[in-house]
């Protein structure tokens, strides 16, 4: 049995990592959280990027920081979300050549700043819905598999699967593989979070995920208890005897 946590809406650690004088990543507390709960569980994460922001982008992200994050590829990896937070469904009626560029931007400026190991070709697109011509273009980016609302959002990625009970459906037409999210923890406090997951306890593989900005007290939206749910679910997770994973581990695995 196996779970993934990937955290979505990420740049801000990214932007503060290059403006401040941080001798190590792990300096930065929300890198901190993640790097102690791995220390501690052994948890493997996934963080979905923004392009830009209000005053920094990608391109602005240091390098100097390139061997650290190459050392811990194993469990800490990049990829893709939306070229920036504006916006419901970005990519709803986007043409196939805005996302190529995005998405390929987005992967070029990963390769850089944190080496090509950093790199995940599977994510969350944000607000999980895109057009037939953006999930063309995904593919052509590079990207081989995305997670999806299933069970809450019609048509996600304009696929109507059920609410899936398997690890992951294989769509030929698209060439791409398909994983529903079991549970978005910034929706829940601690303990009904793990009340949700507990309902989930005999599925093979469960999609948990969280978004950065609630880390923060200045974000109108900030949540205090943001390390406390994010490690009562890997708790949780790893009490039933769950292995952390990233999904092209899943695939490669053939975990059916």
């Amino acid at each position: 049995m196996y779970y993934r946590f990937s955290i979505d809406d990420n740049i801000r650690f990214l932007r503060d990592l290059s403006e401040k004088d941080h001798e190590n990543i792990f300096s930065h507390p929300y890198l901190a959280l993640f790097k102690r709960l791995h220390d501690k569980y052994g948890a493997k994460f996934q963080f979905n990027l923004f392009y830009s922001t209000e005053g920094f982008d990608l391109s602005q992200m240091t390098d100097r920081y390139k061997s650290q994050w190459q050392e811990c590829a194993s469990w800490l990896r990049f990829s893709f979300h939306s070229l920036t937070e504006t916006g419901f469904a970005p990519y709803i009626d986007s043409d196939y050549q805005t996302v190529f560029d995005d998405a390929s931007r987005v992967h070029r400026e990963i390769i850089r700043f944190a080496g090509e190991t950093s790199l995940s070709l599977f994510t969350t697109i944000h607000y999980c819905q895109c057009s037939q011509s953006a999930l063309c273009a995904l593919r052509g980016a590079g990207i081989r598999g995305l997670v999806g609302l299933f069970s809450d959002v019609p048509s996600c990625y304009g696929k109507e699967y059920p609410f899936l009970s398997s690890p992951y459906i294989y769509d030929s037409a698209s060439d791409m593989y398909y994983f529903t999210n079991d549970i978005v923890l910034n929706l829940f406090s601690a303990d009904d979070a793990i009340k949700k997951l507990s309902l989930s306890d005999n599925k093979k593989f469960i999609e948990a995920m969280i978004h950065e900005q609630y880390f923060y007290p200045d974000y109108y939206a900030y949540q205090p208890d943001f390390e406390r749910k994010v490690e009562a679910c890997i708790k949780h997770l790893a009490s039933k005897g769950r292995k952390s994973i990233f999904l092209e581990e899943l695939i490669n695995d053939s975990i059916h």
